[in-house]
């Protein structure tokens, strides 16, 4: 079983943030509760090499069971997962801002809160990379045929990099407050042209996306061993005070920061001893 992040090789650290690799064996007598995940500033492809896994607005009765492989869009509210299997691996490749809008072409407004079967957007690539995942018998293995992949899709991008990425980069690693305009000059466009081109880049439009990575920070923060109290948290993350950080846990995860802490503490990765 592992928890573990590894990063890119180095012709894909343009492309690529980071891989998240996930994988659970349950037993049968572990009781297992659903993992509660925020919105995070990023759009992904997920691949499923082992089991499979149900999603869930939180409070609402939606579930989808995902395919083998899915492109996700930038969320804006939390869902609920949960395995469907004894046995669940996941490889989830974080790409930088807007990298997939400029290697697939889609509009990323079209994808808020979805997830896309791969193999219906990369037919043939797609489901070739899926059969040879489900062979692997490693992790480095896996990475390789991911890497492979990733590198024929980015030898051909649909565009070419423009400078509104490096500032959604900017705003993903930055909590601090910027104005509309600060960000459209330095992104070499109008206010009006970055807030209309954010929706196709990312999906959603430059000021929640700020917020949504702000709060990121604060649940990444909080997250720490040596976690700070809610009120540093708030501050140092750029909140006004501990209300206006609470504001944002509650639309963005349905709960007060310590009640959603207490759901993300009964995870699977925690009650496997894999994430402490």
């Amino acid at each position: 079983m592992i928890f573990e992040n590894v990063y890119p090789c180095a012709a894909l650290q343009e492309y690529v943030s980071l891989y998240r690799i996930r994988h659970f064996i349950i037993p049968p007598n572990l009781r297992t509760t659903p993992k509660p995940y925020p919105p995070h500033p990023e759009q992904c492809i997920i691949f499923y090499p082992r089991g499979a896994e149900v999603t869930n607005f939180s409070g609402e009765n939606s579930k989808y069971t995902r395919s083998r492989s899915v492109i996700v869009g930038q969320f804006t509210k939390r869902i609920d997962r949960i395995s469907i299997d004894n046995e669940i691996m996941i490889i989830l490749v974080v790409f930088k801002p807007g990298v997939l809008h400029r290697l697939t072409g889609i509009p990323f407004r079209l994808l808020i809160n979805m997830a896309v079967d791969l193999e219906a957007v990369i037919p043939v690539k797609a489901r070739e990379v899926n059969v040879r995942l489900s062979s692997c018998e490693t992790y480095e293995e896996m990475i390789g045929v991911i890497e492979t992949f990733l590198l024929d899709l980015t030898a051909t991008p649909k565009m070419l990099s423009r400078p509104s990425d490096k500032i959604f980069e900017f705003m993903v690693s930055n909590s601090g407050k910027f104005t509309l305009d600060w960000l459209s000059k330095e992104a070499c466009l109008s206010s009006r042209q970055f807030e209309r081109k954010s929706q196709d880049y990312i999906g959603i439009n430059p000021k929640l996306f700020a917020r949504i990575a702000r709060f990121n920070q604060s649940y990444f923060m909080s997250m720490q061993p040596l976690r700070p109290d809610w009120l540093d948290i708030s501050l140092y993350c750029g909140y006004h005070d501990y209300q206006h950080l609470v504001k944002d846990y509650k639309e963005f995860t349905g709960a007060t920061p310590t009640y959603f802490m207490s759901e993300e503490s009964r995870s699977i990765e925690r009650a496997l001893g894999l994430n402490r």
